[in-house]
């Protein structure tokens, strides 16, 4: 499955979600790799309890609903998982979408 490229909305949404899940970015003296990978960690550690909300964000990414995208096959959703991380700029996209929640 492919993916969209990324929107403004997706880092509204995107916040929303981080903000449920409670994490906190710190992004001082931090490399955009290290926050990307230190804040995928915590939204994966995190991530059942913003559930709902992370199945409509994939599941929008690639033009379904969030019902459809968790009702998918497990291979097929962490591909869909893998693809969102190794999107260029990801790092700075989640950098973003923290900086939104101050």
């Amino acid at each position: 499955m492919e993916i969209r490229q990324l929107k403004t909305n997706d880092l509204f949404k995107m916040s929303k979600i981080l903000k449920k899940m409670g994490l906190k970015l710190d992004t001082k003296g931090k490399s955009q790799e290290q926050l990307g990978a230190e804040l995928v960690m915590s939204a994966i550690e995190n991530i059942h309890l913003a559930q709902d909300e992370v199945n409509e964000f994939l599941g929008d990414l690639v033009g379904m609903t969030g019902p459809e995208f968790g009702e998918l096959p497990i291979d097929n959703s962490f591909e869909i998982i893998q693809k969102f991380k190794s999107i260029p700029g990801i790092a700075n996209f989640f950098k973003k979408a923290g900086q939104l929640m101050k």
